[in-house]
């Protein structure tokens, strides 16, 4: 087989896994609920500088690989792409034990002469894979001053689209009838039990990666990439979840990171309750704009209609019917399928047909709600939900359905609350603040109307790393980057000059 071959192999691979997820309803959400199929609702996305030099001495005492690895890039893709893969410790504390793959994907600098360096680009999750986004899409996407000066790198993270082995498990993620939202003590204990028998077969189907994929792993390998390309400092563009392991990185190499932009920041500081009530209350305000403005807009399908009353009288009368789908569609698909195409604005217009369609067909909503095994495995080590008993969880159910009242609690703050309930691995990386000191000025984005990560965590994100500057932009919808033109050309002065 030759090299053009065998990368075909590689890529076909990537192809595949997004066809299964589609099949598997496997959204692969940012940590706001972003699913693949923005991209017909995305203009462009942009990342932010992240640098590199020797391990920070705050960083905890963990060797990388002990020479440069030589990469093995082979053309990949029809836009120019070139992929390779890198081996990495399974456990980095044991640099020299077993070892995984992590796969790269490289679009070169189209102007060589202006080169500034390279960019890490990470489209969210937990467990997005970045390949399909440089390799298929990075034309579209990235802006051509970014194609232009610089080298962008997409790295699936461990476990995750072509690294190998795979975060791998049979069984849904979720129960997708209520499971999520226990009205009962029999209820709460079913949950705990369905996680826990999640998280074994989990760990029977991955073996001992499972124990590993944690933010701050995944940090470790893209310095060992950063690493192997050669470089003294890299840049970054991190989107929702993607702005965790942008943080994580500065946090722990200082030094490498020429700048980074994080994108509907995370704060990993709120813990468990507030991931699920702040976002409950976040998506309740986005959907009250978009009911505002579908009936006020004569294009709305629902226009004339109360929207708010529409989509109430469908979670009521669910399970609804819906062609193709003898078990019809439950409350959680409605919403959670809601949610999906709630966090951009460009994709209100669909919204509406669909939940429009929703009372004789809804079998739009039929692949809503399920998740990745990745992003449940690694939701799970970053943002544990922890010891809560019944009576905490049944509180923190009714908080949820307070800020919500209208639009039900179906958001992602609240399925990792509910999913890592009970869950028997134990974090790798749990909750608190990240501390970056020692870096040139990050900008963080946050944007006034998020549904999925509110303007208050970007300003909680801002005050952990010193010397950053939030940049707030004026809209709806989930990160700048996929929503809001005008400050994506700010962020990509930014990355370009280096000046806030």
């Amino acid at each position: 087989m030759d090299r053009r071959a065998r990368c075909h192999v590689i890529c076909l691979r990537g192809e595949a896994s997004v066809k299964l997820s589609r099949r598997k309803a496997c959204t692969a959400l940012s940590p706001a609920g972003v699913t693949h199929e923005w991209r017909g609702h995305i203009r462009t996305l942009v990342v932010a500088a992240l640098s590199t030099v020797p391990p920070s001495s705050a960083a905890p005492a963990v060797v990388p690989p002990p020479a440069p690895a030589q990469l093995r890039w082979e053309p990949c893709g029809s836009q120019g792409a070139e992929g390779a893969a890198l081996e990495v410790p399974l456990d980095w504390s044991r640099p020299d034990g077993e070892t995984i793959t992590v796969a790269v994907t490289r679009l070169r600098a189209a102007d060589p002469a202006q080169r500034i360096g390279t960019l890490f680009f990470n489209p969210g999750g937990p467990g997005n894979a970045a390949r399909p986004w440089v390799r298929d899409r990075a034309i579209e996407l990235f802006p051509a001053a970014l194609r232009d000066r610089f080298d962008i790198v997409g790295v699936d993270p461990r476990g995750t689209g072509d690294s190998r082995p795979l975060i791998a498990c049979d069984k849904p993620t979720a129960e997708l009838n209520g499971g999520r939202y226990p009205a009962t003590r029999a209820e709460y204990d079913r949950l705990i039990a369905y996680n826990r028998s999640f998280a074994e077969e989990c760990r029977r189907a991955t073996g001992p990666l499972i124990d590993h994929v944690d933010t701050v792993s995944s940090a470790r390998d893209f310095d060992a990439v950063r690493q192997a390309l050669g470089e003294q400092r890299v840049s970054w563009l991190g989107l929702s979840y993607g702005t965790v392991l942008t943080a994580t990185y500065a946090e722990l190499f200082p030094e490498r990171v020429r700048a980074a932009v994080l994108d509907g920041p995370l704060d990993r500081s709120i813990g468990s309750r507030a991931l699920a009530s702040d976002d409950a209350a976040a998506a309740e305000d986005a959907f009250g704009l978009f009911a505002d403005w579908c009936e006020s807009e004569p294009g709305c399908a629902l226009y004339g209609k109360d929207v708010r009353a529409e989509y109430g009288s469908l979670l009521d009368r669910a399970p609804l019917q819906a062609l193709g789908h003898p078990e019809g569609v439950s409350a959680d698909q409605i919403g959670f399928g809601t949610y999906a195409k709630l966090i951009f604005r460009s994709a209100w217009s669909s919204l509406a047909e669909d939940l429009a369609a929703a009372s004789t067909d809804a079998s739009a909503f039929a692949a809503a709600g399920a998740r990745c095994p990745a992003y449940r495995v690694i939701a799970c080590h970053d943002m544990p939900t922890g010891d809560v008993g019944y009576a905490e969880f049944s509180a923190r159910l009714a908080e949820v359905r307070r800020l919500a009242p209208v639009f039900g609690g179906y958001v992602e703050g609240w399925d990792i609350q509910a999913g890592c309930l009970g869950w028997p691995i134990e974090s790798a990386n749990p909750w608190g603040p990240i501390r970056v000191t020692g870096t040139p000025p990050l900008l963080v984005v946050a944007g006034t109307h998020d549904p999925a990560t509110p303007l208050h965590w970007g300003e909680g994100v801002a005050s952990q790393i010193d010397g950053s500057e939030l940049l707030v932009w004026d809209g709806v919808g989930h990160t700048a980057f996929l929503n809001h033109p005008p400050t994506v050309d700010r962020a990509v002065d930014y990355l370009i000059t280096g000046r806030v």
